[in-house]
């Protein structure tokens, strides 16, 4: 085994849970770096404890603060080494037992003990999972020799990962779900950036990835988006079945609230007279019925024949008198709220069956892109709905995965703000292992997600946070990130995070691995845009002429 390097000794105060040490600048550890001391474990087993550096600071009794500029000019002026000091301090992680469980030291390491750099091979054994099915996410920061692996157990309680725009936070989400779709699961995304549209293709876009024929990506027809079904690779074609949806879940897409008394009985008595027709009925037929109620198409339009013009009068006068003028008022009004959604394509006859979803091995992304928030929100919730109803009646064959991008967007901390999906993202969270459904929670925003569900996330993979309200809610809702890893937030790079929770045995930076897939949510590069806006304009610009008009006002 390769000697341990020295890089410093014990000085001042030590404690259980930290040390200071003193080292020298070619010696000295970055900042993050993983250090030994030796610790006993009993009488007879002295073990290697673990720590981790948290800050370095070089002093010179000479070149004291109290120096002033002069005399610090002429002391530098002086052909002799002025003496400095460097002082790093650690925090304990702790050792590992016989059965590879971490400890934490109950004895102190005394003053003039040596320090070591941390051997890989034991940093391994530390941030490593050695199970068949362990999640290989990316490697230490400073060792990239060290992979970092996730213990999948870790996602019984739920996963959030934040991180601000841009820092890399659907890329390490695309990166998880292929490790874990790999490892037999059943993946579920509401994806409202097509950020995940590109999971059949290779990350070059050049041929498709090896979990192709695991991924099915549903996209409502005739909605503009950025990637074309060829780019993507093949999709399948979402639809709602508008007669199967609740009156009040009807009323929500409609934006029509309690208040609005006489337009709510207008069309819950349209769907009443449409669900005792015993057919399949669209937001077109609903349509229909309030204007029938209105009296402005279908037989009101059409002409009475002379010979039964008495008879026909009649009918059509009592049919008239039995809808009251609140509810032809209700119907008129009404009209213009189902107007806007009677032409929107996802309006069919069949739902998505939910043995296509709970497939194993299987990944279902479901693209938002494109849509109106509270249609957003009845996709979420109506499919949600389905799967929490049959897990707990039936209970699921395989555990799911749902994976919220934009969690914020569904289960928002502003109760009025709430759509009806927050009430079962919620109730997910709260009771979902039971059952067999895992969260994994994807938010810029922490702050302003409903802290009820990021307090259930056990684990939270973090990345860059610059703004004060999210990364004091990523403090509240994390018990596992100490002060130090906190402070770290806002100088992480792109693809650096702290994993703190269940999914490791002590928190942990690392830099995130490569992944295979094609990523949808990647930034634009404005100097090649620029270049090429440009070149197009050379191309197709016509030349300035000015007019006489112009030229005689020159």
């Amino acid at each position: 085994m390769k000697e341990e390097k020295c890089v410093g000794y014990l000085v001042g105060e030590s404690f259980c849970d930290r040390f200071q040490f003193v080292t020298t600048r070619e010696l000295a550890p970055k900042r993050l770096e993983y250090v030994t001391i030796k610790g006993i474990a009993t009488p007879e087993e002295e073990v290697e404890v673990l720590a981790q550096v948290e800050s370095l600071r070089a002093f010179s009794e000479v070149l004291n603060e109290d120096q002033e500029y002069e005399a610090t000019n002429k002391i530098l002026g002086l052909n002799y080494a002025i003496p400095t000091h460097l002082i790093a301090e650690a925090r304990v992680l702790g050792y590992l037992d016989k059965n590879n469980k971490i400890q934490f030291p109950r004895s102190v390491a005394l003053p003039g003990s040596p320090v070591f750099l941390a051997s890989d091979f034991l940093l391994q054994r530390f941030f490593g999972h050695v199970k068949n099915n362990s999640i290989e996410i990316g490697t230490l920061l400073y060792r990239p020799n060290v992979k970092v692996t996730l213990d999948p157990n870790g996602l019984r309680r739920h996963l959030a990962i934040i991180a601000q725009t841009g820092a890399g936070k659907s890329y390490l989400a695309g990166l998880l779900i292929e490790k874990l779709v790999k490892l037999g699961a059943t993946i579920l995304v509401f994806d409202p950036n097509s950020d995940y549209v590109l999971l059949r293709r290779t990350s070059n876009l050049k041929g498709f990835s090896s979990i192709a024929e695991m991924v099915t990506i549903y996209r409502i027809p005739e909605i503009p988006t950025r990637f074309s079904e060829v780019e993507i690779g093949g999709i399948e074609k979402f639809s709602i079945k508008f007669s199967e949806l609740e009156d009040e879940q009807i009323l929500e897409i409609l934006g029509i609230d309690e208040k609005m008394t006489n337009i709510r009985n207008s069309i819950e008595h349209a769907l009443q007279e449409l669900k005792k027709e015993g057919r399949d009925f669209t937001p077109e037929d609903l349509y229909e019925k309030l204007s029938q109620f209105t009296g402005d198409i279908n037989e009101e339009e059409k002409p009475i024949p002379f010979e039964n013009y008495e008879i026909e009068t009649a009918k059509r006068h009592q049919k008239r008198t039995k809808i009251n003028e609140d509810l032809v008022n209700g119907a008129r009004k009404a009209l213009k709220y189902v107007r806007w959604i009677k032409d929107y394509p996802i309006w069919g006859f069949e739902d998505i069956k939910l043995e296509k979803i709970l497939k194993p091995s299987h990944i279902t992304v479901v693209d938002l892109a494109g849509l109106e928030k509270n249609l957003m929100d009845l996709i979420v919730s109506h499919l949600l709905n389905e799967i929490w109803m049959k897990a707990k009646s039936e209970g699921l064959r395989y555990p799911l995965f749902i994976v919220l991008e934009e969690a914020h967007n569904f289960v928002p901390n502003d109760r009025e703000s709430r759509g009806k999906s927050a009430k079962l993202i919620n109730t997910i969270a709260s009771e979902g292992r039971k059952f067999k459904i895992f969260l994994i929670v994807i938010t810029q925003r922490p702050y302003k997600i409903s802290s009820n569900t990021l307090s259930q996330c056990g684990s939270q993979i973090i990345m860059k946070l610059t703004n004060p309200n999210d990364q004091n809610a990523v403090k509240e809702a994390s018990e596992a990130l100490s002060e130090s890893l906190f402070r770290d937030l806002p100088g992480l790079n792109i693809g650096e995070a702290i994993i703190v929770g269940n999914l490791t045995r002590v928190p942990v930076i690392v830099k995130i691995g490569n992944r295979e897939t094609a990523e949808g949510g990647y930034d634009i590069d404005l100097e090649k845009e620029f270049e090429k806006a440009r070149r197009d304009a050379l191309i197709s610009d016509e030349p300035f002429i000015p007019t006489e008009e112009m030229e005689s006002e020159i």
